[in-house]
């Protein structure tokens, strides 16, 4: 009997074109969906195979290897990581930030920090799209609450938007990693097909995640094929990289990581 492999995923909007087709493989796969804070220990506890892992995690853990040419990212708006603030940026005291998220987290911040000079208070938040009784500041939010909440009162800042205004690099939220030492014979080649297929099928996808979430179509296809991007290349790399380095100078990881990819 064939081991069925386990995929560990997010359950949010812009993660559907990687999977797409895969669920139709039910007798090979199983897909499990989990917010990206909670992905790298079922993936430490072999809960699951093949993580879509937050980007933080890959240099703090250590131990996993990245599948290559695949990615979920940006470069400027991105829509789905948004800060939202009673007060202007510039005068944040205090931050809840969205405990869904890790990469995000750490995103938040470095931009607070050293763009606009911060070191707010921060609390978590584990709520959804009502922001109306937040006691702090601002708030973050990630993935599908953060397309959905309105603007309205708010001072909002993109973080996809403000990483490419500091850096000028593109931002990975997230990479597809295994186990170092652990091979899975021909999982490169199966996420890369699964890519391209959700790639091709991107208004269709569009399609469904307008109805799940109550958005518009044109909204959700602008979101999928504008602000998302899911490549992982040089210019990928290369702001995965400079996300690194400036996360070790806040002592938000560990030194000496580098970065190793699946060749299976």
């Amino acid at each position: 009997m064939t081991k069925i492999l386990r995929l560990g995923v997010v359950p949010y909007m812009n993660a559907k074109p990687l999977i797409y087709g895969l669920n139709k493989l039910t007798d090979k796969i199983e897909l499990l969906f989990a917010v990206p804070s909670l992905l790298p220990d079922m993936l430490n506890n072999d809960q699951i195979d093949v993580a879509l892992i937050p980007s933080i995690e890959y240099f703090r853990n250590g131990n996993y290897v990245i599948i290559p040419d695949i990615s979920i990212s940006s470069i400027g708006d991105v829509e789905s990581v948004k800060i939202f603030s009673k007060v202007p940026m510039q005068d944040i005291r205090t931050a809840a930030l969205d405990k869904s998220s890790l990469t995000s987290c750490t995103l938040t911040k470095i931009i607070l920090k050293e763009r606009y000079h911060l070191s707010p208070q921060y609390t978590q938040w584990n709520k959804q799209y009502d922001i109306s009784n937040i006691n702090t500041d601002a708030i973050l939010l990630i993935g599908d609450n953060a397309i959905k909440v309105a603007d309205n009162g708010y001072f909002t800042l993109d973080l996809g938007q403000a990483w490419f205004d500091y850096t000028g690099l593109p931002f990975v939220y997230a990479v597809w990693v295994v186990k170092k030492g652990r091979r899975i014979s021909g999982i490169n080649n199966l996420l890369k097909n699964a890519k391209e297929a959700g790639i091709k099928s991107i208004k269709t996808i569009a399609t469904a995640e307008s109805q799940r979430l109550r958005l518009s179509e044109e909204r959700c296809l602008n979101y999928l094929t504008n602000s998302i991007r899911y490549s992982l290349g040089k210019e990928e790399i290369q702001g995965f990289l400079a996300f690194y380095q400036h996360a070790v100078s806040l002592g938000l990881a560990p030194k000496g990581v580098e970065v190793v990819f699946n060749e299976s």
